[in-house]
């Protein structure tokens, strides 16, 4: 009896089903066992070639490594695709009002995280006239928007503490 899953003249009952044999195209390559293919790991400064049996890197190492470098997204391309999401949700507020109320908490940190922006920038030595620049805005406008965070003291006062 012939089976529909199977090609005519390959029929066992009980065995696996056999599949016909096909040449191997262009893009196949056939690795003898234990033969170099020729093709170097993709890992950051590894360039080693790569043993059979393995497709893109050489060790799991080089694979933890190589991966953890292909998921880097803070880049251009994520800040233009954060701006894509604010303009997209800025289109859906303009018809729902809970949509707004989301829009509007963003704005919030949006304001929040650009001053811890600043003043991380002034810590690691930056002008307020460099800052200025960098926003399109001049160096005024900076020392008025974000003003200097004062230190806090932490320390118990020395004169006038309760003994």
């Amino acid at each position: 009896m012939a089976r529909p899953d199977r090609p005519p003249g390959r029929e066992s009952e009980g065995g696996p089903a056999v599949t016909p044999s096909r040449p191997p195209s262009a893009s196949t390559q056939i690795v003898q066992p234990g033969a170099d293919s020729g093709r170097t790991c993709e890992a950051p400064r590894c360039g080693r070639t790569l043993p059979s049996g393995r497709r893109r890197f050489c060790t799991d190492e080089c694979r933890r490594r190589g991966q953890k470098a292909e998921r880097v997204i803070e880049d251009d391309s994520y800040a233009a695709g954060v701006a894509r999401l604010i303009r997209t949700m800025g289109v859906r507020a303009s018809a729902d009002v809970e949509a707004l109320k989301w829009l509007a908490g963003a704005v919030e940190h949006a304001r929040s995280a650009l001053a811890m922006a600043v003043d991380g920038c002034r810590a690691r030595g930056y002008s307020d006239g460099e800052i200025g620049a960098a926003l399109g805005i001049s160096r005024q406008a900076v020392w008025k928007r974000f003003p200097r965070q004062p230190k806090v003291d932490a320390r118990t006062p020395e004169s006038g503490a309760a003994s």
